[in-house]
């Protein structure tokens, strides 16, 4: 069997195992422009390793944070410094500046904290694509060329990321500042995931979720756009939120035209069979959300 038959987002679309939940939980992001190379963990890159990392982790920790590196394709101009991002993905709001040194990257982790909180600058839309092959192969394969095909369109947009999770599900990216995150994406049908994102026409075939809910909600405002959509993403919110038990989550989907005004979704944490999660290792537990749509439980 050659090595690309055994690919683990091969795998995975062969399964056919639901994708909704799957999306990176934070509600705040630190987003830091570094040319590479990466190292697998990206806070182990130079110069961002050491104790700047460690501050990083501990504000996005406490902050419902992630921070990423990404890079623009192709070369940098040169004398241009690197630019970061603080971005709130619940207000669509951000605090950017540049960098030189890792004093530098304080600065910007700090940015997380007070500077978001009552910054009222509106981010602008960025489409971040994981190409970190030094994680996933599948990551680099099937995500460089969505970055190609997608800069073609918005080549101010458009960035290479770290890793947003889930290697099988690659392509896979982000779109800020609304922090919607879409897998199983390929080069034919990027561009169309996209302008449908934007147009408010979100079918929910390739959406894994909006980052900054928890899995059980993004898996349960997702089912409802799969079944009233297409409709805008932010059309289905999150309202009660009942913990029943350790699998077991009730949502209240809130809803605007096409979507119901109230929708209640029972989400349940499965247990799958072991699966190649990662290309090169051997079969991993993991989860998938089942919905089912239930009576108001009030």
């Amino acid at each position: 069997m050659s090595p690309e038959a055994v690919r683990c987002s091969n795998a995975f679309r062969e399964r056919g195992e639901p994708m909704l939940g799957s999306a990176p939980v934070a509600r705040r992001w630190l987003l830091i422009e570094h040319p590479g190379p990466w190292a697998k963990n990206h806070l182990e890159t130079t110069p961002i390793a050491g104790g700047v990392a460690t501050t990083i982790e501990k504000a996005c920790a406490e902050l419902q944070g992630r921070s990423l590196l990404i890079r623009r394709t192709g070369r940098r101009q040169p004398g241009q410094d690197p630019s970061w991002f603080a971005i709130d993905t619940a207000m669509g709001t951000w605090v950017t500046g540049t960098w030189r040194t890792s004093d530098d990257l304080l600065h910007a982790t700090a940015a997380l904290g007070t500077q978001l909180s009552q910054s009222e600058s509106l981010a602008e839309p960025m489409l971040l694509v994981c190409t970190q092959g030094t994680r996933d192969a599948c990551c680099a394969l099937r995500g460089r060329p969505v970055t190609a095909a997608l800069a073609r369109v918005w080549p101010d947009e458009v960035w290479e990321c770290t890793h947003l999770g889930g290697h099988r599900f690659a392509g896979t990216f982000i779109s800020m500042p609304d922090g919607t995150c879409y897998g199983t994406v390929d080069l034919p049908n990027a561009v169309d995931v996209v302008r449908a994102h934007r147009a408010g026409q979100v079918d929910a075939t390739h959406l894994r979720g909006v980052a900054r809910y928890s899995p059980a909600v993004q898996a349960a405002t997702g089912a409802v756009l799969t079944e009233h959509g297409p409709a805008p993403i932010g059309s289905a919110r999150p309202g009660a939120v009942d913990v029943i038990s350790e699998t077991v989550t009730r949502v209240e989907v809130i809803g605007d035209e096409p979507v119901p005004d109230t929708t209640w979704v029972e989400v349940t944490a499965e247990a799958l069979p072991p699966a190649p999660l990662s290309c090169g290792k051997g079969p991993g537990e993991h989860t998938a959300y089942r919905t089912v749509f239930i009576p108001d439980p009030r």
